[in-house]
């Protein structure tokens, strides 16, 4: 099977950690494994306790895509025209729909701080 490590960290956004969200590792061109969506819970992330996914991230080199929705107290029609929260992409566009952020995970425990600017 795919070797994996554990990985973890923190995840602040100008200095303040960032209370909830997801931190995505893509594999890159050449890793053949699937990505691996790990849950923010104030400010940190880990592989070995998160709720979703505690298998650890595959060897080898990853995208990062870092995501936190927050509710704006708003509500929005939806397509269906029902009402339902807002909720606004807190994280800037260059850490996940424009991502350039890449990393390296190798075996054993991996400790990768994502320290985010606006």
């Amino acid at each position: 099977g795919q070797q994996r490590a554990n990985v973890r960290g923190k995840v602040t956004l100008k200095g303040e950690p960032v209370e909830s969200g997801f931190v995505e590792f893509i594999p890159a061109a050449g890793v053949d494994a699937a990505p691996v969506k790990l849950t923010i819970s104030h400010g940190s992330y880990d592989t070995a306790s998160d709720p979703l996914d505690d298998r650890g991230v595959p060897l080898g080199s990853h995208k990062v895509i870092i995501t936190s929705l927050v509710a704006t107290g708003k509500k929005v029609k939806n397509e269906m025209g029902e009402m339902e929260e807002e909720f606004v992409q807190l994280i800037p566009k260059i850490y996940n729909s424009n991502s350039n952020l890449t990393a390296d995970v190798t075996a054993g425990t991996n400790t990768l701080d994502f320290d985010l600017s606006p």
